[in-house]
């Protein structure tokens, strides 16, 4: 199960990068969807495990360092804040919530990476506009995430059932 969320993840961080964003650093970020399903069906370790090889898969396909390390600085620390809010907090907040909170993460983490690399404090500035687009962007990939879940969950139960 891990590598077929792995492959989706993958298959939709490609896809993704063919359509033209408005703004650099601007992207649906499809591939959390599958992360947070990862998370939801499979638990936490998978759902790192599948990001971090979603990242290093790009990465080979890309062969673009900035964006391996802007993907990690953003990953990382997204699918531990969608860890930690759905392990405390599942039943309070809602999967595009927190789905949300993870892509507050990955601006937060993003905009460090590139502060860091730059060397120019005034790129933090950046986070405003990608916040913005993070809120939409993660509100509608919980969404996604949600109804996904929902349908392979039940898949996955009636395996279960029949063996």
């Amino acid at each position: 199960m891990t590598g077929l969320f792995t492959a989706c993840a993958f298959a939709l961080n490609i896809a993704e990068s063919a359509f033209p964003m408005p703004l650099p650093g601007v992207k649906l970020g499809l591939a959390n969807a599958v992360a947070l399903c990862a998370l939801v069906l499979l638990g936490a370790k998978e759902a790192f495990i599948v990001t971090l090889l979603r990242v290093f898969l790009s990465w080979l396909a890309s062969g673009n360092v900035f964006s391996l390390a802007c993907s990690i600085g953003g990953a990382l620390p997204a699918v531990a804040v969608m860890s930690l809010l759905y392990g405390r907090f599942s039943n309070d907040l809602s999967m595009p919530w927190i789905s949300v909170a993870g892509a507050w993460a990955f601006n937060a983490g993003q905009i460090a990476v590139v502060t860091y690399i730059v060397k120019d404090i005034r790129v933090a500035l950046y986070i405003l506009p990608l916040l913005a687009a993070g809120t939409a962007a993660g509100w509608a990939t919980g969404l996604l995430a949600q109804n996904a879940c929902a349908k392979i969950g039940g898949r996955i139960n009636e395996d279960i059932d029949r063996q």
